[in-house]
């Protein structure tokens, strides 16, 4: 939760608190691009891709655009398309141009990361059909909000089971359930397919900060006779 918060405001100010009059966008979020300090698990947002932020952009004197290189335009193409493979929202995969909705996306991709213990992408031979299958990790968090939401309707006692299972089982079940919940439901809405409907950043860290403190709240009071714990299967 220390993690998630500090990234999600360092993300909000990048889009939206630099006193500056550009619309910043920093373009690598992802899991590798960030630093955790110890002994209080401090996040720090590195590797500053975006071209407006580090000065790297390949700039072309507008009076010679008509004599632009081929091997020009292929630099200016390779730097305005840059991402990892599970951290890109299918319009940068599509366009090659990074919004803030891209940041957003990608930042949704490493909730979900620190939730489940799970890389964004894995490949998973299936004896059946003799390849391998694909796994997301954002169809895999919608399955267990599904199984959540189908639950609830239904009426059964059970219905944390399947995200129970979800969430890093290195945890060992020792967390507030109903903040796993939220927070998980703050990461599918940023990775919606639609960049219109992701929620800015702002609001996002918003939500995440009400969580930490209902998180933190949670780990201050909790005594081990109280520790929470499933006996479903794993």
């Amino acid at each position: 939760m220390q993690v998630a918060t500090d990234l999600a405001h360092g993300i909000d100010y990048i889009h939206n608190k630099t006193g500056l009059n550009f619309n910043f966008v920093h373009n690598h979020i992802k899991s590798s691009a960030i630093v955790v300090t110890e002994p209080e698990f401090n996040a720090r947002v590195c590797h500053f891709g975006a071209a407006q932020l580090c000065g790297e952009a390949v700039e072309i004197d507008s009076k010679n655009l008509g004599e632009i290189t081929e091997e020009e335009d292929r630099s200016v193409r390779s730097k305005e398309f840059e991402g990892v493979r599970g951290y890109m929202s299918p319009e940068f995969q599509a366009t090659g141009v990074a919004t803030q909705k891209t940041d957003v996306y990608a930042f949704g991709v490493v909730m979900l990361e620190l939730l489940s213990g799970e890389e964004p992408l894995k490949f998973r031979f299936d004896e059946k059909r003799r390849e391998f299958v694909r796994i997301s990790i954002i169809e895999s968090a919608k399955e267990a909000v599904a199984a959540v939401d189908g639950g609830r309707e239904g009426g059964d006692g059970g219905v944390e089971g399947k995200l129970r299972m979800w969430v890093d089982r290195r945890l060992k079940d020792s967390f507030p359930v109903d903040v796993a919940e939220k927070l998980t439901r703050v990461a599918l809405d940023c990775v919606h397919v639609d960049p219109d409907k992701r929620p800015n950043m702002g609001r996002v860290a918003g939500k995440i900060s009400t969580l930490y403190l209902k998180s933190k709240n949670w780990s201050d009071n909790m005594k081990l006779p109280d520790m929470s714990f499933s006996l479903g299967p794993r």
